[in-house]
């Protein structure tokens, strides 16, 4: 948050971003068909909702808009690297829309936020500092690598790690009644 207490645009984009991740994932994994591939897209993704957040109309379901950027995005990844995309029908991709939208119904989102909120609090202050870095600052991998004196393959290790550790802690706080 900011100093005045509001948050940020790149702030909340992230937080919607986080709150619809496994949507997110599994319609980029529909389309990049390549679990590594689908993390970076999905990263990819973050960091293009926070660039473009201004670009959103809030008064419309972030969801359809998410995975039009997700698709841009996936297709855009794939391209670059010389694979051919495999597309699922229109019509396939608009049922899976519509199933992943019929589990991030209001109440279920609100779980969830509150469980990631709950979750990001718990990370040591170091994985809490590379996410802000790369989805509230919006930097890159390269610019991260040199703030941090880390190596990029050594970064991408750590981010797998924290979405792993957000996703368990997440579905555990959502598991316990």
């Amino acid at each position: 948050m900011s100093r005045t207490g509001q948050s940020t645009q790149p702030e909340e984009a992230f937080r919607h971003v986080i709150r619809h991740r496994a949507m997110l994932m599994a319609y980029v994994r529909a389309i990049v068909r390549d679990p590594e591939l689908a993390e970076d897209t999905l990263g990819d993704v973050s960091v293009v909702i926070a660039r473009e957040w201004s670009r959103y109309d809030q008064s419309k379901p972030f969801e359809p808009w998410a995975r039009g950027v997700a698709r841009n995005v996936a297709l855009s990844n794939l391209r670059k690297r010389g694979r051919r995309p495999m597309l699922l029908d229109a019509d396939v991709l608009e049922a899976v829309a519509v199933e992943l939208d019929s589990h991030t119904e209001r109440g279920e989102a609100e779980k969830r936020k509150e469980a990631l909120t709950h979750c990001v609090e718990g990370l040591s202050d170091f994985n809490r500092h590379l996410v802000q870095l790369r989805y509230s600052e919006n930097r890159s991998t390269r610019e991260i690598s040199g703030l941090v004196n880390w190596t990029i393959d050594s970064l991408y290790v750590a981010f797998s790690r924290i979405h792993k550790a957000l996703r368990r802690c997440v579905e555990r706080r959502l598991e316990s009644p």
